[in-house]
């Protein structure tokens, strides 16, 4: 009885275990030469001190960027928040890109949570561009996790069509092929993990310089907290709350731009603008208006409505 393919039971189960742990391999490795990749020194980096939504691209991504530009928006008075967390355009649109897009984004008929217009902003014009420019600047690196996601999932996929089609040769040729199984079962599975990761999706990565500058601004910021300095409203992309060398990093914006919504300066709007958290479904704003707050001074909130070779015990690889 001739091999299945010329190849022995026993060598394709080692050749097919190899192949199972290969992807993994290739994968990890891949991840280890972009991160050193991205540690290696560069270039100075040149053009102007980071905007506050710069910064809060380096700190958190497109997310903590909306957050940000929700932040200022609201300290101006320009944003208001409902009772059911949904953002109002009270004041005249602003010109800053970033600033328009979330204004356009609390118009009527928009999701306008905190969440939809993340949602929406993500990939949007002015976020792309904010990255591009970073980019460009040495600041930050596209993120090469997920293709390598996307290479380890169809690594294993032809792992697993590899393995299917032997197990048919195999019963077809009759030949032994119970060892088979156990690993086409750990290709299946490890298929379905890769399958289930590779389409998650980040932005760009702050380089070894991105991280520098921002822990800079960050020391800054704190510096600026500890001696006192009152909160200064952020005016568009480039406030007197968003920039280095000399100017004061305070304001709202700054301090989410660092910290998150959770470290806007107002507990009370700091909880109404943070999303609740998702569960059993995507998250979504509910409908209606009921009270708005704002912050001029102080929050206000009002209420409203194979193998020829022998193998014991249950076969070989086909």
């Amino acid at each position: 009885m001739e091999d299945t393919w010329g190849i022995p039971g026993p060598a394709f189960l080692a050749i097919y275990g190899a192949l199972l742990v290969f992807p993994l391999i290739a994968g990890l490795l891949w991840t280890i030469a972009v991160k050193l990749g991205r540690k290696a020194p560069r270039a100075a980096v040149s053009g102007p001190e980071p905007t506050v939504y710069e910064l809060a691209y380096l700190a958190g991504g497109p997310d903590r960027v909306v957050d940000t530009a929700i932040a200022a928006l609201v300290d101006r008075g320009t944003l208001r928040v409902s009772s059911s967390k949904k953002l109002q355009l009270t004041g005249p649109e602003p010109a800053d890109p970033i600033e328009k897009a979330v204004a356009k984004g609390a118009r009527p008929g928009y999701n306008s949570t905190t969440r939809g217009i993340r949602d929406r902003l993500r990939m949007s014009g002015p976020m792309q561009a904010l990255a591009k420019g970073l980019e460009d600047r040495g600041l930050v690196v596209a993120d090469r996790a997920p293709r390598i996601r996307q290479v380890v999932f169809f690594l294993y996929l032809a792992v697993l069509v590899l393995g299917v089609a032997r197990l048919i040769a195999g019963i077809s040729g009759d030949h032994p092929v119970g060892f088979l199984i156990p690993l086409l079962i750990a290709a299946g599975f490890a298929t379905l993990v890769a399958r289930a990761v590779k389409n998650k999706r980040s932005g760009p990565r702050p380089t070894g310089e991105g991280d520098r500058i921002l822990h800079r601004a960050r020391s800054a910021h704190g510096r600026e907290r500890k001696r006192g300095i009152p909160n200064a409203t952020a005016v568009g992309g480039a406030s007197g709350g968003a920039m280095m060398g000399g100017a004061v990093l305070g304001g709202a914006a700054a301090a989410v731009a660092f910290g998150g919504l959770s470290y806007y300066p107002d507990e009370e709007l700091s909880a109404a603008l943070i999303p609740p958290p998702v569960s059993g479904g995507f998250g979504g704003g509910s409908s209606g208006g009921g009270s708005t707050c704002s912050s001029g001074g102080g929050s206000s909130c009002s209420s409203g409505g194979g193998g020829g070779s022998s193998c014991g015990g249950g076969g070989c690889g086909g």
